[in-house]
């Protein structure tokens, strides 16, 4: 689990710099899916600024940029006919590094092993 949370740290960066900086809305997402379109599904129904990075077989990681967590549902529940999925949303708040552990602690309780 500490090497994808080090993956998802250095995937979003930028995102969690900016976030802070500017005091921007940042939502994270990890979805479970084994779904073979799921990347494809989630790259189609995100916007140009969002990252969507494939972390396992199974677990993808969305960050949607100026989003708060109200949105993040939104964006969920666009989803939802589309694909079949477990999700941990949370909206960044602090810091990165314990965020991105709670968001993943959040997400093993849903029993998918990493």
């Amino acid at each position: 689990m500490e090497l994808m949370i080090e993956n998802v740290l250095n995937i979003g960066e930028d995102e969690f710099y900016r976030a802070s900086r500017y005091r921007l809305p940042l939502s994270v997402i990890l979805v479970n899916s084994s779904d073979s379109k799921a990347f494809d599904i989630l790259e189609e129904n995100t916007r140009q600024i969002d990252i969507v990075q494939q972390l396992s077989s199974d677990l993808l990681i969305v960050f949607l940029s100026h989003t708060d967590y109200n949105n993040s549902i939104t964006f969920i529940d666009k989803i939802k006919d589309k694909l079949e999925f477990t999700y941990t949303s949370s909206e960044f708040k602090g810091s990165d590094l314990k965020f991105i552990r709670r968001l993943f602690l959040d997400n093993s309780e849903k029993s998918v092993s990493y």
